[in-house]
């Protein structure tokens, strides 16, 4: 095997059938920074969460294969350098970048949202695809750019907001609310558009329908547990320093408490909404 590409918590193998191996590491990122501490059992979750809305989901994807319980074969394709946003709640990094960029969100401009609060209708909030730091991008610069020709932004646009309602159906029915979720797609050998990287706790937010308020921090069943610890201990400020001078600064070891707890919870959220019990090797 050869490594093509190793990110902030997966590892991609080029095989010989030409195809890719997806290693689901237990490494955990937040803020686009990798943390130093490693997450017991995450990666396993995310492999089997992958495969449960890969199997679940009414658009074809680029999984092949399930190789031990960590490692998925998937379709080599020519992957769209975006990441596809769809947010029902204001919350999160939707909250500053519509303070930064608030004509990017002309649907939000009369509604003066609380934290948390349910948005009218879903939200297609597509951002640049970076290494270092994402930020949004209008519909006319992914077009003018020619990254995508308008009649294919327009099917990946219906394509996210129908899977999005999709997976806050199944969420919902496990006691959950679906907040926002990221999509990536590629195109195949015959150019068709799949749904393709992964779908888990590290690309979306999960809160447990039981506290949901809106006005209020969120609990959370996804890595949010790990980005508050961050923000509390000043780490986030951290991070916006060192960014003026293009750089990032060194995580702080996890407590166990937050690495037993994101452990836990990404277990449990994949047990309620797969239905399936979690077994480890």
């Amino acid at each position: 095997m050869k490594l093509v590409h190793k990110g902030k918590v997966k590892d991609v193998y080029e095989i010989k059938e030409g195809n890719y191996l997806f290693h689901f590491s237990d490494r955990v990122s937040a803020f686009d920074v990798e943390m130093n501490t490693l997450i017991p059992k995450k990666g396993e979750v995310l492999c089997q969460f992958a495969k449960f809305w890969f199997n679940q989901l009414s658009m074809e994807n680029h999984m092949l294969t399930i190789r031990d319980r960590d490692k998925m074969i998937v379709k080599k394709l020519r992957m769209i350098p975006l990441e596809f946003i769809v947010r029902g709640y204001f919350y999160g990094s939707l909250v500053d970048r519509y303070a930064k960029y608030p004509s990017l969100y002309p649907d939000l401009e009369n509604l003066k949202p609380t934290l948390a609060s349910k948005l009218p209708r879903p939200l297609f909030d597509p951002t640049t695809k970076s290494h270092e730091h994402d930020v949004p991008i209008a519909e006319d610069q992914i077009v003018a750019r020619g990254i995508l020709s308008r009649k294919e932004l327009d099917y990946i646009k219906k394509a996210s907001i129908r899977l999005y309602l999709e997976m806050s159906d199944v969420v919902q029915r496990a006691g959950f609310i679906l907040a926002d979720t990221k999509f990536e797609f590629g195109l195949d050998s015959n150019n068709q558009i799949l749904l393709a990287d992964s779908l888990g706790p590290d690309e979306f937010r999960l809160w447990p329908k039981s506290g949901y308020v809106p006005g209020r921090i969120q609990e959370s069943y996804d890595k949010q547990i790990l980005r508050d610890w961050l923000i509390s201990t000043g780490f986030r400020d951290a991070i916006n320093r060192y960014s003026e001078r293009g750089l990032k600064p060194v995580p702080p070891p996890l407590p166990p408490e937050i690495i037993n707890r994101l452990s836990d919870r990404y277990i449990y959220a994949y047990e309620m909404i797969s239905g399936s019990s979690f077994t480890s090797r």
